[in-house]
C-alpha cells in the first residue's frame, strides 16, 4: 500500500520508507540531500494541543513544496520524522550546490513564521546536508550521511546548517556510544554525585545539585559530547529518572536537591519526578528544578503551565545561567521563581572584567525586590568566594566549595 502525505500544494511527499527506497534506486551521478527538522517542536505540542502541532506541520510541507518547486527543477521529498523532512535533489553540481543550498536554507528555513487562527508561530530549524558523486561510495549511504549531519546541526545549538564531510565522519562512533549509554541505562550505572551549595554569609549548606556521572564498565561516559548524543538519541529522559530515583533518598535530610531538567522533555520528566514523590510520599518542598536551556526556547504559555505546576507540588525552580538570555528578565516579571543561578561566565569575569561585575550587582539589586536567592556557580578559590559575599549573593558553589561527590557531606568554609 503507498501512504502519501499531501501539502495544500497538492504535491506528494513520500512517507519514509517510500522516500528510501526511492534514493536506493537513483543511479545519477550527482545527489544532494538535506533533511530540515523543527527544532523543539514538542513544545508546540505541549502548548497548543497536538491538533494545532499537526496544522503546524501541514503548514511547514507546504512551505518545504512552495520552496523547493522554485528552486530545484528534479526532486523528491519525503516526510522522515514527525517533524522532519527531507529532500533529494538530481543534478545539482557538487561544488556550487554547497551554496546554493545554504542560501535557500538561510533565506527560507532558518527561521519559518506563520500564522495558523490567531496564533502566530516563529520556528527554527536544523539542516543537515549530504552530496554524492559516484566515486564517494554507496548511493544507500547518502541518507545516512545526511541523518549525521543533521545530528551535528543539533549539537552545534540548533538553527543552522551542517555540511557533512564524507572524510571524516564519526556516525558509527556515535552509535558506539550510543549503546554503551542504552546499557547503562539497562544496568542502572548512572549514578548521582552531589556538589554541596552553601549559604555565603555563614558558611553552612543549603543544598546540593545533583550531577550525573554514568559508567560502563570501569569507563566513565562525560563530557558535552556523550550529553549531545544522549540527548540526540533521546536518552536524556531514562537518564535523569534513574539520578532522580537514586538521589530523592536524601531529599527528607534537610536541604534542598537541584535537578537538571531540559524544556526538550520537560513534561515527561515532571511526571517521573511526580510519580516517584507520590509513591514514596516524599517531601517535594526540598526540590529545585532548574530549567537548563536557553529562555528563548520556553514561550510564555509553556512557562505559565511550569511555574503553576511547581506550584502545585510544592516544590521550587530556579532559572539557570540567568543573564545569558535576551527575555531572562521578563520572565521575573510574569512568573514567581525561586532562585536565580547567575551564568558562570559572569562569575568566572567578574574579577578582572568591571562590565561582568557590573551585571553581577545589577542582578542582585533586581533580585531583591522579588525577594529571589541569587547563586553563583563555578566559584573556584577565595577571591571569588569573597567577592560574591561582598556584592551581595547569598548562595554559592564550585571546586573552592566543594568538589562532586557520591553522597552528600559537609563543608567548612573558613573565610
Amino acid at each position: 500500500m503507498t501512504h502519501e502525505f499531501k501539502s495544500d500544494s497538492s504535491l506528494a511527499i513520500l512517507d519514509r520508507t517510500e522516500f528510501l527506497e526511492k534514493v536506493a534506486s537513483l543511479k545519477d551521478d550527482n545527489l544532494a540531500l538535506f533533511i530540515i527538522d523543527v527544532d523543539d517542536f514538542k513544545l508546540v505540542n505541549f502548548s497548543y494541543g497536538y491538533r494545532m502541532g499537526d496544522a503546524v506541520i501541514s503548514a511547514v510541507a507546504k512551505k518545504v513544496c512552495s520552496v523547493v518547486t522554485r528552486y530545484c527543477s528534479s526532486f523528491i521529498i519525503g516526510k522522515v520524522g514527525s517533524n522532519s523532512f527531507a529532500i533529494l535533489v538530481r543534478g545539482l553540481d557538487p561544488v556550487l550546490g554547497f551554496r546554493r543550498i545554504e542560501e535557500i536554507y538561510n533565506k527560507h528555513f532558518e527561521r519559518l513564521n506563520f500564522k495558523i487562527g490567531r496564533d502566530f508561530f516563529s520556528l527554527t530549524t536544523s539542516c543537515g546536508v549530504a552530496f554524492y558523486t559516484r566515486d564517494q561510495g554507496n548511493v544507500c549511504d547518502l541518507f545516512k550521511k545526511a541523518e549525521e549531519a543533521l545530528y551535528s546541526a543539533k549539537r552545534r545549538g540548533k538553527n543552522c546548517i551542517v555540511f557533512i564531510d564524507n572524510e571524516s565522519s564519526n556516525f558509527d562512533k556515535m552509535q558506539e556510544i550510543r549503546l554503551k549509554l542504552v546499557e547503562a541505562i539497562e544496568k542502572r550505572t548512572v549514578i548521582p554525585y552531589f556538589q554541596p551549595i552553601v549559604s555565603l554569609r555563614t558558611g553552612r549548606i543549603y543544598g546540593y545539585e545533583v550531577l550525573a556521572r554514568i559508567f560502563h564498565g570501569d569507563e566513565v561516559l562525560k563530557g558535552d559530547y556523550i550529553i549531545d548524543i544522549a540527548n540526540t538519541f533521546n536518552l536524556i529522559p531514562e537518564i535523569d529518572k534513574i539520578i532522580f530515583e537514586k538521589a530523592s533518598v536524601y531529599l527528607d535530610n534537610g536541604y534542598k536537591l537541584f535537578f537538571n531538567l531540559s524544556m526538550k522533555y520537560f513534561f515527561k520528566e515532571l511526571n517521573n519526578i511526580w510519580r516517584v514523590v507520590k509513591d514514596r510520599n516524599l517531601n517535594s518542598s526540598n526540590i529545585v528544578i532548574e530549567i537548563t536551556e536557553s529562555q528563548k526556547v520556553m514561550g510564555m504559555n509553556v512557562a505559565q503551565s511550569i511555574f503553576q505546576i511547581f506550584r502545585d507540588m510544592n516544590a521550587k525552580i530556579a532559572i539557570d545561567d540567568f543573564g545569558s538570555g535576551y527575555s531572562s528578565y521578563s520572565y521575573l516579571k510574569k512568573f514567581p521563581a525561586d532562585i536565580l543561578k547567575i551564568d558562570g561566565e559572569f562569575v568566572k569575569g567578574a574579577k578582572r572584567d568591571i562590565r561582568d561585575l557590573t551585571i553581577m550587582k545589577s542582578i542582585v539589586e533586581v533580585a531583591k525586590p522579588f525577594r529571589l536567592r541569587v547563586l553563583a556557580e563555578f566559584i573556584e578559590d577565595e577571591e571569588d568566594y569573597t567577592l560574591m559575599r561582598e556584592i551581595g549573593v547569598g548562595l554559592g558553589q564550585g571546586w573552592f566549595i566543594g568538589k562532586p561527590q557520591p553522597e552528600p557531606y559537609d563543608v567548612k568554609i573558613d573565610i
